[in-house]
């Protein structure tokens, strides 16, 4: 964030407050037509914020805020990716990982400028290699963005703030960290970067709320709410809801033995209505890292599964909902799993999330869509907000 916000004042002249200072007195933009051009970005971006009701400085710090968290998640993305063996190494060696390599094969111009080594450093303190590496990442970036663009848009404002070489190679320092290794692995990564992100911003709320009894505000929220469910509940809660659908759908099924937190009925449990698993819609409206719908993909997939072996038999659909089990990840995305979260950081991870979760069942599954929202609102004000209504 410290060099997100480095970036903007010193390279792009934006202040904290709001202000632009004047481009014919920025280096960068003389010389740089990429930096002219995201001045203009960035002076859009906060005229759109202001009239939706915004004020200046709150623009900055959201902007900050946002481009921070999406390039760390990008970076959080390629390690679980390549510790996955999902792409090649892209950020494990820096500028020496062997996704770079086989890039720099495919791309002359930027062979050339890795060749030219890291100097001389342009104004914004990029080396040709550097310039190189950056390309690739955003790269990279375009190519996962055809099936998770929400964390990946090579396009959006963040994307062009990309974070100058002294700060990025620090970060994939710490990210690359041996003891780390075993992390990279496990899909709870995602939602343990995402509680802890903002985890001073957390204690300063509740140090306002109850030490200096200040009402929390609208944008407290995220910080104030943002707690990692156990698995267990999780387990609770998606078993007694999704499971217990499942088990009114189909009292004959073998999940029965798998759902280890099903609470027993008492009485006769009530039919549900058949239908095919594609039809089974779960809906989280407060996401997160999409805890909730990891637990409930691993449970939809061994439905999908059921229904193809048994489909056609009493009780059971005419036809399976997918015609193999190699199609499965992608229809549960596609079909059944729903998420709406008011932290943009949330949407990104769960996007994330899934996408790990599908590829980690079948690595040449192909996402085509899904159902993921960001719901945060910016309210303008009292007199505004009633012309609106």
């Amino acid at each position: 964030m410290g060099e997100t916000q480095d970036l903007l004042q010193g390279i792009y002249g934006l202040d904290s407050k709001g202000n632009f200072e004047d481009v014919k007195r920025l280096p960068a933009a003389l010389s740089l037509p990429e930096v002219v051009a995201t001045r203009k970005r960035l002076e859009k971006s906060l005229s759109d914020e202001e009239q939706a009701g915004l004020k200046r400085p709150e623009a900055v710090a959201k902007l900050v805020k946002e481009a921070a968290f999406t390039h760390l998640n990008r970076l959080v993305a390629f390690k679980m990716l390549e510790a996955q063996k999902l792409v090649r190494g892209t950020v494990d060696r820096y500028q020496e990982s062997n996704a770079f390599k086989f890039y720099l094969a495919e791309h002359e111009e930027d062979y050339k400028l890795y060749e030219q080594g890291s100097f001389p450093q342009n104004e914004i303190g990029e080396g040709p290699r550097d310039r190189a590496y950056r390309h690739f990442l955003l790269w990279q970036c375009a190519e996962l963005s055809k099936e998770i663009k929400v964390l990946f848009d090579p396009e959006n404002l963040a994307s062009w703030l990309f974070p100058r070489p002294r700060a990025l190679k620090s970060l994939l320092e710490m990210l690359n960290d041996p003891a780390l290794q075993e992390a990279w692995r496990e899909e709870e990564t995602v939602g343990w970067i995402y509680q802890y992100f903002n985890e001073d911003e957390k204690k300063d709320v509740f140090n306002r709320l109850y030490k200096k009894k200040q009402k929390i505000r609208t944008e407290d929220i995220p910080a104030a709410t943002q707690l990692f469910t156990p698995r267990w509940i999780v387990k609770f809660l998606v078993q007694n809801t999704l499971g217990r659908q499942w088990m009114q759908m189909h009292p004959d099924s073998r999940l029965a033995e798998r759902l280890d937190y099903l609470v027993p009925l008492a009485g006769e449990i009530p039919a549900e209505k058949i239908k095919p698993v594609r039809e089974v819609e779960v809906l989280d409206p407060a996401c997160g890292t999409m805890h909730f719908g990891l637990v409930a993909f691993d449970l939809l997939a061994e439905m999908y599964k059921e229904e193809m072996e048994r489909a056609g038999g009493p009780g059971w659909p005419e036809k399976p909902s997918v015609s193999s089990t190699e199609a499965i990840p992608a229809a549960i995305i596609a079909n059944n799993i729903f998420g709406i979260d008011i932290d943009l950081r949330a949407v990104q991870l769960s996007a994330l999330a899934l996408y790990l979760k599908a590829k980690s069942l079948n690595p040449k599954a192909v996402i085509t869509e899904s159902h993921l929202a960001c719901a945060e609102l910016q309210l303008p004000d009292d007199a505004k907000l009633e012309v609106f209504l």
